[in-house]
């Protein structure tokens, strides 16, 4: 076939070799007769190296493709696949591979045309796109699904603190704080789920050393045993940075316990908190990493390790390799939900049978002075004096129970279930209702709609708006309608009676 080429008056060799493909001829012993330039950038070897070398290994990792692509050429047809081959130094690319059967005069197999287009980080790219619309229906079905839970978890929690207050014995109390506890942690995943569906991007506050310090060893104390041996770092001067505590605090409650599944017969697991001043440098680590001053979370451990497989998956919501009764896979997705909701990112290192190590990097606040503050004494929620409080939401159970909870501190209460009963109640007896506590999603007249309608009747109507949608955008547009304050789902009798008094009372209310 060189001869036949080099003798045709169009120089097509010279065509071949300005080839933007890798052009790969090789007979049917796999043996290279032309090797191009782009060949030679792809795989590494020159022409001259490679001339007359059997390539079956760089171009079949799995000699069946061979066979397969021997099959449909020597019917005439051209064979298409994309194919994982090496380069010299033995790093693997995923090949988009076409071949064409060559023939002699007499019309016998003579050798193979390959063009080959590399086309990994085409392929990286497409995966990276469908794994975030993943992300991204994932964070829309949570948040549907946390907003229903919210609804069917209020009425518990409201429930239980009534319970607690009417029951007598040692037995019941324990029972009743038992479901106290789980309505509690059944709340903290549910916020989970919200803050997964808005990227953790809430109100933040000043986060200090010592509380970065507790959170750990909290985290630690809960969840290690003397199995493992701990060994915990930080910087006694760290900087403060911008955060939501309670968001920090469950990544730290996420990594000890993978870390911990890891190493189910002991193991060694460091945690180092540590300042940085990054320059440019710093932007080539990650897409998100910028020159300045970041505080570095590492966290390593001694375990199994993440097969390569798998690494590119662990922050997929919803992809777990536990078996389905230990987990729902949430777990490091919540965590680079948050860590990116800080406006900082993670990285993943992993190798199976050696261990773990993930690094979060959360750009410091070095400008922020903080006092510190005593804690605020705990105080008994108040009770109320007989007003009258109008109680607006679609769900019967939450309605009920809210509508209970306040009676059983003190108020009389009237209810609607939906925003236009709710508005007609209001119309009818406007100066005898001291103050309106709405839900925000309800059918026929929401609440921002019913807020609105309400202040035109009275402009100095008290509201209290409650939803299980917590996105820092709806609440401010709700706060904008003129209304008192708004009290996130799930909450305790004890909040809802601390908002209630402290707006009829004109009080300052803590958010």
């Amino acid at each position: 076939m060189s001869d036949s080429i080099a003798a045709a008056p169009i120089d097509f060799k010279a065509i071949l070799e300005a080839a933007p493909d890798a052009v790969v001829v090789h007979d049917l012993n796999n043996r290279v007769l032309f090797w191009n330039q782009a060949a030679e950038a792809l795989y590494g070897w020159t022409a001259q190296e490679i001339q007359g070398r059997p390539i079956s290994r760089v171009l079949y990792l799995d000699l069946a493709e061979r066979e397969k692509a021997m099959a449909v050429l020597t019917q005439g047809g051209v064979w298409r696949r994309e194919l994982r081959q090496l380069d010299r130094n033995g790093d693997e690319y995923l090949v988009q591979v076409r071949q064409h059967l060559q023939c002699c005069v007499d019309g016998l197999p003579q050798a193979i045309v390959s063009f080959n287009t590399d086309v990994t980080e085409q392929r990286k790219l497409a995966d990276a796109q469908e794994r975030a619309h993943h992300v991204q229906s994932s964070s829309i079905l949570a948040g549907g699904v946390a907003h229903e839970l919210n609804n069917a978890l209020a009425p518990i929690m409201l429930s239980s603190a009534m319970l607690k207050r009417s029951v007598e014995g040692e037995k019941a109390q324990s029972m009743v704080s038992m479901i106290e506890k789980c309505a509690t942690k059944g709340a903290t995943l549910i916020s989970e789920l919200l803050a997964f569906e808005r990227g953790k991007g809430g109100g933040r506050d000043i986060i200090r050393g010592t509380q970065v310090k507790r959170g750990i060893l909290r985290a630690c104390e809960e969840l290690l045993d003397e199995s493992i041996d701990l060994q915990v770092n930080v910087n006694e001067e760290l900087w403060e940075f911008r955060g939501e505590l309670s968001e920090i605090c469950a990544v730290f409650q996420h990594l000890v316990q993978n870390a911990r599944e890891a190493m189910p017969d002991g193991g060694k697991l460091s945690i180092d908190v540590q300042n940085h001043l990054y320059d440019e440098n710093f932007e080539n680590l990650a897409p998100e990493a910028k020159a300045g001053a970041y505080i570095s979370f590492v966290v390593s451990d001694t375990g199994t390790g993440i097969a390569p497989e798998a690494l590119a998956h662990v922050a997929e919501p919803f992809y777990t390799t536990k078996p389905p009764t230990q987990g729902f896979g949430f777990g490091l997705s919540n965590t680079q939900a948050t860590v990116k909701g800080h406006k900082g990112f993670m990285l993943i290192e992993s190798r199976s049978g050696v261990g773990t190590t993930v690094s979060i990097f959360i750009p410091a606040d070095t400008d922020s002075v903080v006092k510190v503050e005593p804690l605020e004494p705990y105080r008994d929620p108040k009770s109320g004096d007989g007003e009258l409080v109008l109680v607006a939401d679609d769900e019967m159970f939450v309605r009920d129970t809210i509508k209970r909870t306040l009676e059983d501190r003190g108020y009389h209460v009237l209810a609607a279930q939906d925003g236009t009963e709710a508005l007609a109640i209001y119309a009818s007896r406007l100066k005898e209702i001291d103050m309106v506590v709405t839900n925000v999603e309800m059918p026929y007249m929401d609440g921002p709609a019913l807020c609105r309608a309400l202040k035109k009747l009275n402009p100095d109507v008290k509201i209290l708006v409650s939803s299980g949608h917590k996105q820092a955008e709806r609440v401010q547009a709700i706060k904008s309608c003129g209304v008192s304050d708004f009290l996130a789902k799930p909450y305790t009798a004890d909040s809802l009676a601390d908002r209630v008094h402290a707006i009829l009372a004109d009080e300052p209310i803590d958010s």
